[in-house]
């Protein structure tokens, strides 16, 4: 019993991380930021991974990392800190790229001008915000779950 309580991810803590990192892919490839020119022209949509293609890659890599200390018998004493920290490289981003948007002095801004071929721009958050959020919290989930159990394991030895 103390075995099953030490050893492997259960197929609930899999499954929340699982569908965690498929909520967050969802929503680095949906249109996190939405602008418009002036009286409601054309709407645009930039994705989190267009706008941050190497922030992106670094979240990615630490979702992997994180499903590997999962997967793999000699990193899983790992599997805690790349939770924690994927989780962070998911949600970071995501609100800096928000924050890029709203700024008037960054590239991404001048990028949005030119597209909206206008001087100004409104910009609001799309729905992408939604399954990135959800993917985010399914994931620490996973974690309190795996925590949960180790101090159960804790508990019985």
């Amino acid at each position: 019993m103390i075995e099953q309580l030490k050893g492997k991810s259960d197929s609930v803590e899999m499954g929340l991380l699982l569908a965690g990192m498929a909520a967050v892919l969802v929503a680095y490839f949906l249109p996190a930021v939405t602008f418009s020119g002036q009286r409601g022209a054309a709407v645009y949509g930039l994705s989190i991974f267009s706008k941050l293609p190497i922030m992106s890659a670094l979240a990615f890599l630490g979702m992997a990392a994180a499903l590997a200390t999962r997967v793999i018998p000699s990193v899983e004493k790992y599997a805690e800190q790349a939770a924690v920290i994927a989780i962070l490289l998911v949600l970071a981003p995501a609100l800096l790229g928000f924050m890029m948007a709203l700024d008037p002095w960054t590239g991404l801004r001048q990028t949005m001008l030119k597209m909206a071929n206008a001087r100004t721009v409104k910009v609001d958050p799309s729905f992408a915000y939604i399954p990135l959020f959800a993917g985010a919290t399914m994931m620490g989930f996973s974690l309190r779950r795996r925590m949960r159990r180790l101090s159960q394991a804790a508990v019985a030895a």
